[in-house]
């Protein structure tokens, strides 16, 4: 399948510029808007040579399979129409439901349940959404191209070793295509994919992927229907986010927005480009996940789903957190008669956490059984025990969790701390459930290297989880532009740490962290909350060129540097400000109690965003 894709690969090269310039003359142009992503007039069409690389390519390199070009051709045409004069939904609904039946007659329905009619109404439902959800998909640059071409190198990876095929030769050149393409599309684009582009590629996937895959998979359902949900996983996340949210909001889902994952994922704190890239990586890692299922089968790769389904759900809540609907949209939720699970998810997590856990317990279990025993005969032999200590398990740790406190802590302040809990809950559990299986079935060498394997799995899923979040939250808020004045913070001490941390998590102060400066030599050079410690007040004029504009004290200051100090900021027009933080004891927590109170040398004001 190498030959279709380079020589697709490179006639999309050649094809694009001339698209290009044709839609840029014809006034085929995306025009910035409110609730569009791009800053420039950017022309569209890029379809137009993706199309016409495929099909050539296809046609050229034996009988390409031509109920799958010809109906994916038809959407084409709709969408160069629609980018021409922008058809209603309704009417691109109807054209999709119209080229999924045409292909279904033709004979390319698929064989996931055996019955005619319901593979018959299934293959149109997939095709249909898996185009929406490309053409959905096809918000910023470069992403529903990148994600085509990484859902198509995992179709054709599962078919590794198969004989070739009209479905490989189509998805090979369609392949070549998007990669000639995507050298233009990656941010920043010159050319968008437009509805020509993402209506073909995304009925062509969907046809795609409906059908074989060059490999065995086994039999039931279940396993035949997790290879293309896996290899186009990003796609239906995406989808089921935006229509969703949309939906609680009262908006249509088929009019645009800034609200898909990438735009979240932007709003976190990533650029552009970072947010793109996440979303290829992920996609990659289901990609890899359903070539596996291809060729070891469902039963052999379900822990790997299990974890990649559970780390998909909390992306999704770390997405969700993210307000992307202006404040009174979401009061008129909250004056409605009903709690939409959206905000019920985001604002009210601890039913969500309990479910979250007991999902990871129960997989962290089954994943010790299987690095004791392996894929093959020993562990068909030791499923019967694992089944009956199974609830036993469960029941006891997640008991000890609730005991323990683990559902007392905000993920995104998760610590040392709450660590020593987890450490603690998981023990106290995982014991208490051994002792109980030596009771009844008697001690074994075997069960109790299950239990330490368990224990550690379990430690690193419940804690990894948590700390998933905090990470992705504080990359967003370092990553965070224009959130307020850059500073540097002089004074690297517990103060000053308590300090950084505040304005990290409190945007209305309107300060960045930068750097440190303090006087103790011990501590120049070191990096604290990843930020570096540059010296004492000699160097203060570099933190400054360094793009520092403004300078908070979180300890007192000798006179004689204070006013060293002050006259270089003075010079600079450098604000100088002094916010202390106060440490007192709450009655009803452990915790400490974080009053900061701020006095600078300015009129300023902590902004609102």
């Amino acid at each position: 399948m190498v030959g279709p894709f380079v020589a697709a690969a490179a006639l999309s090269l050649l094809l694009t510029p001339l698209a290009r310039a044709f839609a840029r003359d014809r006034g085929v142009v995306a025009s910035p808007k409110a609730d569009r992503w791009h800053q420039q007039p950017t022309p569209l069409l890029g379809g137009v040579g993706v199309w016409l690389s495929s099909v050539a390519v296809a046609l050229v390199f034996g009988a390409p399979s031509i109920v799958i070009l010809g109906t994916a051709s038809c959407m084409f045409l709709v969408g160069v129409v629609d980018d021409g004069m922008r058809l209603r939904p309704a009417t691109k609904l109807t054209a999709q439901i119209i080229a999924a039946s045409f292909m279904v007659a033709l004979g390319g329905s698929s064989t996931w349940t055996g019955s005619l009619t319901v593979d018959a109404m299934l293959t149109i439902l997939w095709i249909v959404g898996m185009t929406n959800a490309f053409n959905l998909l096809d918000n910023m640059d470069g992403l529903c191209t990148g994600i085509a071409l990484i859902a198509l190198g995992a179709y054709l990876a599962a078919g590794l070793g198969a004989e070739p095929s009209p479905p490989l030769v189509v998805a090979s050149a369609v392949m070549g295509a998007l990669a000639g393409f995507l050298v233009y599309n990656f941010n920043p684009a010159s050319i968008f994919l437009g509805d020509s582009g993402s209506l073909f590629v995304g009925f062509t996937v969907g046809a795609l992927t409906v059908g074989g895959y060059g490999a065995d998979v086994d039999s039931n359902i279940v396993s035949v229907i997790a290879v293309p949900v896996l290899i186009l996983l990003i796609p239906i996340f995406d989808t089921t986010l935006v229509t969703v949210s949309r939906k609680l909001s009262g908006r249509s889902a088929s009019q645009g927005g800034t609200d898909h994952s990438s735009h979240r994922l932007v709003a976190l704190g990533f650029s552009e480009r970072g947010a793109v890239l996440v979303l290829y990586a992920l996609a990659g890692i289901s990609g890899f996940t359903a070539f596996l299922v291809g060729r070891y089968g469902f039963d052999n790769v379900k822990l790997l789903i299990g974890l990649l389904l559970i780390g998909m759900v909390l992306f999704g809540v770390q997405l969700c957190r993210v307000r992307v609907y202006e404040d009174r949209d979401f009061e008129l939720l909250q004056n409605r008669s009903y709690t939409p699970l959206l905000i019920e998810l985001t604002y009210k997590r601890r039913v969500f956490e309990i479910l979250l856990d007991f999902m990871l317990v129960s997989l962290g279990f089954y994943a010790a059984y299987r690095l004791r025993f392996g894929l093959g005969e020993p562990f068909s032999e030791q499923f019967p025990t694992f089944i009956n200590t199974l609830p036993v398990v469960i029941g006891c740790t997640m008991g000890s969790l609730w005991t323990f406190g683990a559902y007392r802590g905000v993920w995104r302040y998760f610590g040392l701390t709450d660590l020593t809990v987890f450490v603690r809950a998981i023990a106290v559990g995982l014991g208490l459930a051994a002792g109980i299986t030596v009771l009844v079935d008697g001690a074994s060498v075997e069960m109790a290297a299950i239990f330490i394997i368990a224990g550690l799995v379990l430690l690193l899923l419940l804690v990894g989880a948590r700390l998933s979040v905090r990470a992705v939250g504080e990359l967003g808020r370092r990553r965070e532009q224009g959130a307020g004045r850059s500073v540097v913070i002089y004074g690297a001490g517990d103060a000053g740490v308590m300090l950084a941390k505040e304005l990290l998590n409190n945007r209305q102060y309107g300060h960045q962290p930068v750097s440190f400066l303090d006087d103790n030599p011990v501590m120049h050079g070191r990096t604290v909350l990843g930020f570096t410690v540059l010296g004492g007040i000699e160097r203060l004029e570099e933190a400054l060129n360094g793009g520092a504009s403004g300078v908070v004290l979180s300890t007192d200051v000798e006179p004689s540097r204070l006013a060293t100090l002050e006259r270089t900021c003075g010079e600079r027009g450098v604000p100088v400000s002094r916010m202390r933080v106060r440490l007192q004891a709450m009655k009803l927590t452990d915790r400490p109690a974080i009053q900061p109170s701020m006095v600078t040398s300015t009129t300023t004001k902590p902004r609102l965003r």
